[in-house]
């Protein structure tokens, strides 16, 4: 005779239950990398970067090839919210640049830098920019280089001289604004030069 212990069958169910959930979740994390490998390869081909240090932190940022042309307005968008406050000064300078850019509102980067305009972004939008503008230079001559950094500093530095702000607070730009219009600055720089 035979002797069965008794919750023998449950212990099975139970095992089988967690090898199943086991299975589900590494199934799903793979696919997860799978998509996410997808959508920096597209972000890459829209950016023209392959660099994964670049990449992912725009990726995290939401992102991608679809909307990538939004990234011309980050810097401006950085600068606007380095107070953590949008005026109306600042929001029509940052519409008259999307405008500017060429960005139909409709788009999906025109509905990115909406949602910039509601919401302040993470403040590592304008390090993740910093980074690509930086490897985009790399790929462009010092008379594109200095043409591109002067139309944006002259659009950051009318933000973060805006009139409304300064009759707010009875002077120029915050130490906040400073710090971004030199993060701004600095990723036109050659490495290895101050230009």
């Amino acid at each position: 005779m035979s002797f069965r212990r008794p919750f023998a069958d449950r212990e099975r169910a139970f095992e089988e239950a967690f090898f199943r959930k086991e299975s589900a979740r590494l199934i799903n994390a793979m696919h997860e990398r799978e998509v996410r490998a997808k959508q920096l390869e597209a972000l890459s081909a829209a950016v023209g970067i392959d660099d994964l240090n670049i990449l992912n932190p725009l990726a995290d940022l939401g992102v991608n090839d679809d909307n990538a042309a939004a990234l011309v307005l980050a810097p401006l968008i950085a600068i606007a919210w380095a107070d953590r406050t949008l005026d109306s000064d600042e929001r029509h300078a940052l519409l008259k640049a999307e405008s500017a850019h060429g960005i139909d509102p409709e788009s999906e980067s025109g509905k990115l830098f909406a949602s910039w305009l509601d919401r302040r972004p993470h403040e590592s939008l304008i390090d993740a920019w910093a980074a690509y503008m930086n490897a985009v230079c790399d790929n462009l001559d010092d008379a594109e280089r200095k043409q591109l950094r002067d139309d944006i500093t002259s659009r950051a530095e009318r933000i973060a001289h805006s009139p409304e702000k300064a009759l707010l607070r009875g002077g120029g730009p915050t130490e906040a604004e400073l710090a971004i219009l030199e993060k701004i600055t600095a990723a036109f720089e050659k490495e290895g030069s101050a230009s």
